[in-house]
């Protein structure tokens, strides 16, 4: 049974469990008992098939959770393409059943995960053996080693360091510095039962021994004073340790790095995505000038178009000037009337000035004059029926 000083923590299990088979040796078991159920080969090969993509689980902890709540946090964090099937198979013991060979590999292989900061143990696991005999190797963790001088940083060497941390999967030569220091990068096992490495030496001849920090990139909770996984320096022994004991810290956890913006920071006012105008924008509130899209008034603004339909023939007028005389050209020469009516305008007109636009009229006087002249044409109208009665 648990101590009094652990409330609060699961209730511990009993430190021997009998033996099965030495208990059913000291029974008589009735024949009915004994009458067994046969499964076939051919459907051993069946529930394999069902049963390839499982995982059983365990969260590192000595304390009481709910299951559900792990279930849900767990979905939550996987964001699995297929929901995945949960259950209790013991305690503190959980098998989680995927669909797809991704959806399994990110749950085993991936990680590390974490519960509440509690690391949670993912193990492959076939169905065949009780939960309960499964043994957990560790944890895969993402570990940094600081300070290698670059003469030294070889993969041969970088992989005998790693060693020294934990069962090596994946070692990065030249990671992305999405954290502070110069550092390689280690995908490495740790064993949960084990105090965490701080750091790591590397022997040189001629120059002695140089100490290489180690750091943990989402590590879960660890103790402290142990450096153990699992649980904090408050929960070890009775909780009261000098900062002369506490052995482990901060320091071996790795920092981010700060976003440091490279360009600047995209106005309010921008286009947005698939080019929709943003609130605020005033990209195009404003047309262009002139001046704004760098034309010469002198040359650029002069009357240079033509079409198929319409030429227009630029003469020098005697000042030295361009004037435009502009002349609509069809199919068949200009007749006497549109010679006339060009030599007319011409004469009105020498300079190729166009007309002022028409002075501008208020609506509301055109309606008030509209209705005057309605209203008299009624009273005339109502006069002559006067007299077309009276005669």
């Amino acid at each position: 049974m648990a101590s009094s000083s652990d409330a609060g923590a699961r209730p511990a299990m009993p430190e021997t469990e009998p033996d099965l088979d030495d208990l059913l040796n000291n029974l008589d078991l009735r024949d009915d008992e004994l009458d067994d159920v046969v499964i076939g080969a051919d459907e051993v090969k069946e529930f394999q098939k069902d049963a390839r993509w499982m995982a059983i689980g365990k969260v590192h902890t000595t304390r009481s959770f709910s299951a559900e709540a792990l279930f849900g946090k767990m979905k939550a964090i996987w964001n699995l393409s297929k929901e995945p099937i949960c259950r209790e198979a013991g305690e503190n013991l959980f098998v989680f059943h995927m669909h797809c060979l991704g959806d399994w590999k990110k749950v085993v292989h991936q990680g590390p995960w974490t519960f509440r900061g509690w690391a949670v143990l993912i193990e492959d696991y076939d169905g065949r053996e009780v939960p309960e005999k499964v043994s957990f190797g560790g944890l895969f963790v993402w570990a940094q080693i600081h300070g290698i001088p670059e003469l030294y940083r070889k993969v041969q060497v970088v992989d005998d360091l790693a060693r020294r941390i934990g069962k090596t999967k994946e070692v990065q030569m030249s990671p992305k510095l999405f954290y502070e220091g110069n550092y390689v990068r280690l995908r490495v096992l740790i064993e949960v039962e084990k105090p965490l490495s701080r750091i790591v030496l590397l022997n040189v001849e001629g120059e002695g021994k140089k100490r290489l920090l180690v750091k943990y990139e989402k590590i879960p909770y660890f103790c402290k004073r142990c450096g153990l996984i699992g649980h904090n320096h408050e929960e070890c022994g009775d909780g009261v340790w000098t900062a002369r004991e506490l052995q482990y810290g901060d320091f071996m956890l790795a920092t981010r790095r700060a976003n440091l913006p490279t360009l600047e920071p995209r106005p309010f006012n921008q286009r947005g995505r698939g080019g929709r105008m943003t609130r605020g924008s005033t990209s195009n509130l404003r047309k262009r000038s002139s001046d704004d899209a760098l034309l010469d008034r002198n040359s650029d603004l002069k009357d240079t178009a033509s079409s198929p339909l319409k030429e227009v023939p630029m003469e020098q007028d005697g000042d030295g000037t361009m004037g435009a005389r502009k002349a609509l050209i069809f199919d068949g020469e200009h007749t006497d009337n549109e010679s006339e009516s060009s030599n007319t305008n011409a004469e009105e007109n020498p300079g190729g000035i166009p007309p002022p636009p028409p002075a501008y009229s208020d609506p509301r006087e055109h309606t008030k004059l509209r209705k005057t002249i309605a209203t008299k044409d009624l009273a005339t109208s109502a006069a002559s029926l006067e007299e077309d009665r009276r005669a």
